[in-house]
């Protein structure tokens, strides 16, 4: 199961590396603008048993505060990141799942650990990746170690400790029995499996810890490493793409009224592209009218 956003740079190479090592390979394309479409369209061919292709129509939040604030307020909507993986696996058809994303090449280790985990009699497979840098001759190192002081500049609570490291990513359970498996929004910033076999009761008998890295991370080789990703320092990101619709547009008025030392904002958000959600469109305006506000404070102050 591969989620996909704008993946041209290492899709192709992250899907050939498992697909000797998988029945098939699911691909869910989230509204791509490069040319990760065609990509796909070449794997297809060049796999026609192995790889089938689905297209998400909505844009899913970005993680961080965009995806927590979206969680708070319109827990069904289909932009979150949990509802989305949910879609993406009700389209699995195979008894286990592998979560692979469009920027993870796989190493030779994978396919040692996923032989060692089949005979282990443990449903589920926890694995790691290497942080590759840009320069690609050696992985990445967290220029700031103190986890205290990263937190600090985040709207979202709940920093991972490898945020303060970097260089590998976070031991994730990312082969798992696709019977009763669901994503949740209970981490907020981000979407969490749920599985009753990821009781923590349970940890030991349930999950194989691979013993090597499994994959090279590709993500900061990328040209925007944080496309997916909300700055969290107390902006309006979150707000724009609440707005856009299906082809990035926003749909939002605004007026000035009254005189230059107090104005009026008069506000009109187009439903359509908040999905017709009142509870939503009610947040948007109020978040709106914030940064309108602050920004005619420093129009004033000129």
């Amino acid at each position: 199961m591969v989620r996909i956003r704008n993946e041209a740079e290492f899709l192709d190479a992250a899907v050939r590396s498992i697909i000797d090592l998988v029945e098939r390979v699911v691909l869910v394309d989230n509204l791509s603008t490069d040319s990760t479409p065609a990509i796909i369209s070449c794997l297809q061919a060049d796999y026609p048993d192995k790889v089938e292709a689905h297209r998400y129509p909505y844009r899913v939040a970005r993680v961080g505060a965009e995806n927590r604030r979206l969680s708070d307020i319109d827990p069904a909507s289909p932009r979150l990141s949990a509802n989305y993986y949910n879609w993406c696996l009700a389209r699995c058809r195979t008894p286990f799942v592998l979560k692979w994303d469009g920027d993870m090449i796989a190493l030779p280790g994978l396919g040692d650990e996923m032989a060692a985990w089949r005979t282990s009699e443990r449903p589920i497979l926890v694995m790691q990746g290497a942080n590759v840098h840009p320069k690609r001759r050696h992985l990445i190192k967290a220029r700031i170690d103190d986890k205290a002081r990263l937190a600090e500049q985040l709207e979202t609570p709940g920093l991972p400790a490898w945020a303060a490291r970097l260089t590998y990513d976070h031991p994730e359970p990312r082969l798992f029995p696709r019977a009763d498996a669901s994503y949740d929004v209970s981490l907020g910033w981000t979407q969490r499996l749920a599985s009753p076999f990821m009781s923590k009761e349970l940890k030991d008998v349930h999950r194989f810890q691979a013993t090597q890295p499994c994959f090279l991370h590709m993500k900061f080789c990328k040209a925007d490493p944080w496309a997916g990703y909300t700055p969290d320092l107390g902006d309006l990101s979150f707000v724009a793409d609440a707005l856009r619709d299906d082809q990035g547009r926003i749909g939002l008025d605004f007026g000035l009224t009254g005189r230059t030392a107090s104005p009026a904002v008069t506000l009109k958000v187009d439903p359509g592209a908040l999905m017709q959600s009142d509870a939503v469109q009610e947040k948007v305006e109020e978040e709106v009218k914030k940064g309108l506000g602050g920004l005619l404070d420093r129009l004033k102050g000129k």
